[in-house]
């Protein structure tokens, strides 16, 4: 396609929404290298959609809870000595500058307002919101910060922001038919960029394999380190199982107690220890063979845990108090059904949650069926990246 130059800004919300807006930046690049891509990512640097080719602009920041501002108590008052507020008014104030042809969002309600500021036709890729993960009526709400009010469900003001887009994609069919019987006209969905970028060999070489294989998905956020160590004791309760840690925090830490190093067996294993039978090993920038391998994933991550149903791994998550909180793991298993088990943060209850999916032979199979049905397949990137070369070639140029 050969078109006038345009400019698209891709506005991020959270360092998940960053990874899907740089799929669709490397793949729209492919398609229209006529085009612009600027982007401000709300939260953190950014790192993803720089190295998908996309121009930082407007003020960024790292801050405290990594973009869960809302989701604790302790986040929020985090934020708000790092200096969350003034942030938001210095992009507020970049945005309301902006004049790019046409703005991307990839986020929930609050990317969405911020978007508004910009005055140009915008595109929404709603990855959070579900209505498999609507909660119950009934429960209550005390103790919860009202921000998860737009974080579980979609709410009147985010409906009439949608209803001002020119599209907006959902992240799975059911809901994009929710949104249109809610007047969005231009709902619509293409698939879940989430799952691209998954296809690779398992790390486990023929001479381990037959022994529980467990997926570490401590994700990548400041509990990564906590969350690991509680994975890594409830594997010393599974009597000869291999342990692969999805690591991207940083320095391996050292072996705890019992454990010691061990050669790397297979190329990908930067580090490998083992504990009598047991063995573990750190793979780092090899998330996709990790769910690869994994019999059983054991996960307080976001979008991972998300990925490894999608594959049909049957999957075990829990809270990290302060940091991830129950509400966000409870919202996390009712997005993803029957593919999710909610656990407790107890070495000895997680180790008999795996003991029991490892074994039961249509675990795998229901985790399939809600992966296929709640997260869909391969190849959203490339169609999102289609649709957006195309409205930008057809976007009339900026006035003045």
């Amino acid at each position: 396609m050969n078109a006038a130059p345009r400019t698209l800004l891709v506005i991020a919300n959270g360092h998940g929404e960053d990874a899907v807006a740089a799929m669709v930046v490397g793949e729209l690049a492919r398609r229209a290298p006529w085009a612009t891509v600027e982007a401000l990512p709300l939260v953190g640097e950014g790192g993803a959609i720089a190295r998908a080719g996309a121009r930082l602009e407007g003020p960024r920041r790292e801050l405290p809870s990594g973009g869960l501002t809302f989701h604790a108590w302790e986040h929020l008052r985090a934020d708000l000595r790092a200096g969350i507020v003034a942030l938001t008014a210095r992009q507020a104030a970049w945005l309301a500058r902006a004049r790019p042809d046409g703005v991307f969002v990839v986020g929930d309600f609050y990317a969405q307002l911020l978007a508004c500021l910009v005055r140009a036709p915008r595109r929404v890729l709603q990855t959070l919101v579900s209505v498999h993960a609507a909660p119950p009526p009934s429960r209550p709400g005390r103790g919860r910060l009202t921000g998860r009010y737009f974080m579980e469900t979609f709410r009147g003001p985010e409906l009439a922001l949608m209803r001002g887009a020119d599209r907006v994609y959902a992240r799975d069919a059911a809901t994009a038919g929710y949104l249109a019987g809610r007047g969005i006209a231009g709902a619509s969905y293409v698939g879940n960029p989430v799952m691209d970028g998954l296809a690779a060999a398992p790390l486990v070489p023929l001479g381990l394999r037959g022994r529980p294989t467990v997926g570490l998905l401590p994700g990548t956020r400041s509990w990564a380190p906590t969350s690991v160590a509680l994975m890594i004791s409830a594997l010393e309760r599974l009597p000869g199982a291999l342990g692969l840690v999805a690591w991207a925090n940083g320095q391996i830490p050292a072996p705890p107690p019992g454990w010691e190093s061990d050669l790397a067996p297979v190329p990908g294993v930067s580090v490998a220890w083992r504990r009598g039978p047991n063995r573990l090993w750190w793979v780092v920038e090899r998330f996709a063979a990790v769910l690869a391998s994994a019999d059983v994933v054991l996960g307080t991550a976001g979008t991972g845990n998300e990925q490894a149903v999608g594959l049909g791994v049957p999957t075990v998550a829990f809270p990290v108090s302060p940091h991830l909180s129950s509400a966000f793991v409870a919202n996390q298993a009712r997005l993803l059904g029957a593919g999710l088990t909610v656990g407790e943060p107890d070495a000895a209850a997680l180790a008999a949650h795996v003991t029991r999916l490892a074994r039961d032979a249509g675990a795998r199979a229901r985790a399939a069926a809600a992966g296929s049905e709640r997260m869909g397949g391969p190849g959203a990137s490339a169609a999102l990246a289609d649709e957006l070369a195309t409205w930008l070639a057809a976007l009339p140029p900026r006035a003045g």
